[in-house]
């Protein structure tokens, strides 16, 4: 993925959600890779008027979808894939075998101040 796929996504996927409630004020929280920092993006946000939170450049993962990816990892890793189509498709196949649990505990061990992505007015 480059900038401009990730900005296919902030356009045709985030901001149709973020509109889609009018009622609440989202703020934005992404981690320090190269394509969410770049101008072309940063412009990006700008010109759309998404509130983004600051992140320091070494700071701690609190996004638990990173703790649910090496969840994805560790079931799928002793299966072989001849290819990425293959490796998403056991990856597909593991998402729905993850207990409900493992999530709550994913969210519920970020600390209190980064479990709200929502600003309210």
């Amino acid at each position: 993925m480059d900038r401009f796929v990730y900005e296919q996504i902030l356009q045709n996927v985030i901001l149709p959600f973020a509109r889609a409630s009018p009622r609440v004020r989202y703020l934005f929280q992404q981690d320090n890779d190269p394509k969410h920092t770049s101008n072309h993006i940063k412009n990006w946000f700008a010109t759309n008027r998404v509130i983004l939170e600051e992140s320091p450049s070494q700071s701690l993962d609190f996004n638990p979808i990173e703790h649910l990816w090496e969840e994805l990892e560790i079931r799928v890793f002793c299966i072989r894939a001849r290819n990425s189509d293959k490796k998403f498709s056991q990856l597909q196949a593991v998402w729905p075998q993850i207990p409900q649990t493992v999530l709550t505990n994913l969210i519920q061990s970020m600390p209190s101040c980064y479990r709200f992505s929502r600003v309210r007015n």
